[in-house]
């Protein structure tokens, strides 16, 4: 019988734990309800009804919350909503409801322009419950505020510490272009705002959401005649060179798009004339330049005894002219290589390049492609 009674009294305190629970969200829905309607004052006495009947407890504080809200948002007694958030940090200042109250606290105090009040609010957010989402928005805010009483140097390393701490958020953008608004207009520091720039459009690059800031730190850089990818200062186009007009318009191109114009560019300038390029999957530049082919060669299988051991092309790229007089002259029956000639192989700064009678020159694939940092002198 002792055990019998012992469960139903287990029984009994859990049925009475979840009427208490569901007792207590009924309540919080009427108080909504009633700040709805926009009977303010009935809603506070729901409120404390909770706060007395369930003193320490979350539900305690989070409606010690909304009533603080009720005051400062509804009628307009800030002093007494102030007074209710700070009896929630008293009470419990390492819970997750303090920190709400430090934040509203923080913007109660920015929007009344005592910015140094909002500072110390939203720097005991980002110290102490950095784990919460809340923090985010702390850290911006304390940024604003330090930016309202010109501490740049400050704005710019709260702007520092949320890039580092939060790369993937839709809000890094925006502080990036922030941070560098600050080092360029109020610190004066340009090459400090450039790099900031840069990192923005390399790391965001293609991200959707950031297009509108892309595109203000694009039109800054090219003030300053830079790439905004990082690859520095833009070269002179010369005079002779194809498309020079579309290759000037810079801020419209992509970074691989920009490697190859300036790839084409230093060559142009070397006295090697390309009409284009291509960018490979292995991250090396194939300029198109006439007399000149890049081939992948396959050999054909055993199991094809009449022309096992034979080569064929099963990749050709470069200029389309010189690669279809190449496979005319050179290749026959199944496209096979002809065995009858072979060509003169040139070592070319450690590049084998085999020149063919009628002076193809034939890159063996991947060789023959140019490293554009590696060229450009740029750093990836």
């Amino acid at each position: 019988m002792k055990f019998v009674s012992f469960c139903l009294f287990v029984s009994f305190v859990l049925t009475t734990v979840l009427q208490i629970g569901c007792l207590s969200v009924n309540v919080m829905d009427s108080a909504e309800k009633l700040v709805e309607v926009k009977d303010y004052r009935g809603a506070i006495e729901v409120y404390q009804n909770i706060v007395e009947t369930k003193p320490g407890t979350s539900d305690a504080r989070a409606a010690q919350l909304a009533i603080g809200e009720i005051y400062i948002k509804h009628i307009d007694q800030p002093e007494h909503g102030i007074q209710v958030y700070e009896a929630v940090i008293t009470d419990a200042p390492t819970s997750d409801e303090a920190a709400v109250a430090h934040y509203r606290l923080g913007l109660q105090a920015y929007r009344q322009r005592d910015f140094d009040q909002a500072q110390t609010r939203f720097e005991i957010i980002v110290n102490q419950f950095l784990q919460l989402e809340l923090a985010h928005n702390a850290q911006l805010l304390l940024a604003k505020s330090y930016e309202n009483v010109e501490k740049y140097k400050q704005a710019v390393e709260v702007y520092n510490t949320f890039v580092q701490q939060n790369p993937q958020s839709k809000r890094t953008p925006q502080v990036l272009v922030n941070k560098a608004r600050i080092q360029r207009q109020h610190l004066e520091d340009d090459e400090e705002a450039i790099r900031t720039l840069e990192l923005l459009v390399r790391k965001y690059y293609n991200t959707e959401s950031a297009e509108s800031y892309i595109k203000e730190a694009k039109t800054v850089l090219t003030e300053f005649n830079l790439s905004p990818f990082g690859f520095g200062q833009y070269p002179n186009v010369p005079a002779d060179f194809p498309f020079r007009e579309q290759v000037l318009e810079w801020d419209e191109v992509t970074p691989e798009h920009e490697l190859l114009a300036r790839v084409r560019i230093k060559l142009w300038k070397q006295g090697t004339q390309t009409t284009g390029a291509m960018f490979d999957s292995n991250g090396l530049v194939y300029p198109t330049i006439h007399g000149v082919i890049y081939v992948t060669w396959t050999t054909v299988e055993d199991n094809d005894p009449e022309f096992a051991g034979r080569r064929y092309p099963s990749q050709i790229m470069g200029d389309p002219d010189t690669s279809k007089k190449w496979e005319s002259l050179y290749l026959i029956d199944r496209m096979l290589e002809r065995t009858d000639i072979t060509p003169d192989e040139i070592d070319e700064s450690g590049t084998k390049v085999y020149v063919y009678p009628n002076g193809t020159k034939v890159y063996e694939y991947p060789d023959g492609g140019i490293d554009p940092y590696e060229f450009l002198g740029l750093t990836k």
